[in-house]
């Protein structure tokens, strides 16, 4: 799957009372992998992060599965982000969370597109469903 390789640092306030990387910064983690993955300042791929963009990118919802810990490092663990599905005014990001290549966490992400001023769902357009698919085992 041609997925996007992005390194993320772990921070010490990630860790839970078990010296382990606690669920919630694991959902936090995802979000700093998609957000590096889709909107790089040399070449974003979706609508700006901003309020005032026309169109907001969504979390719809999410699922999160667990293989191993993620204990703290001081190196880089690294995330793989992909696209498995493109259609109507949503994708699917999938992630796979990497330490010493053993893949730790996996999950998905359905990402929703909205217009901001009515919350209607928004329909992905033929040019960014092209480039969104470029990240999948189907492109």
């Amino acid at each position: 799957m041609p997925a996007i390789r992005v390194p993320l640092q772990l921070r010490w306030s990630d860790l839970d009372a078990y010296g382990h990387v606690n669920n919630v910064a694991i959902v936090g983690l995802l979000e700093q992998a998609r957000v590096l993955a889709f909107w790089s300042d040399a070449d974003p791929i979706l609508p700006p992060l901003t309020a005032e963009a026309d169109t907001w990118v969504l979390v719809a919802s999410i699922e999160v599965t667990y293989k191993r810990v993620i204990d703290h490092r001081t190196e880089p663990i690294v995330a793989e982000v992909s696209v498995s599905k493109c259609a109507g005014a949503s994708f699917v990001v999938d992630y796979r969370l990497i330490v010493d290549d053993e893949v730790c966490v996996t999950a998905t992400t359905t990402m929703a597109l909205v217009d901001p001023a009515t919350s209607a769902p928004t329909r992905v357009s033929p040019e960014l469903r092209a480039r969104l698919l470029e990240f999948s085992a189907a492109g």
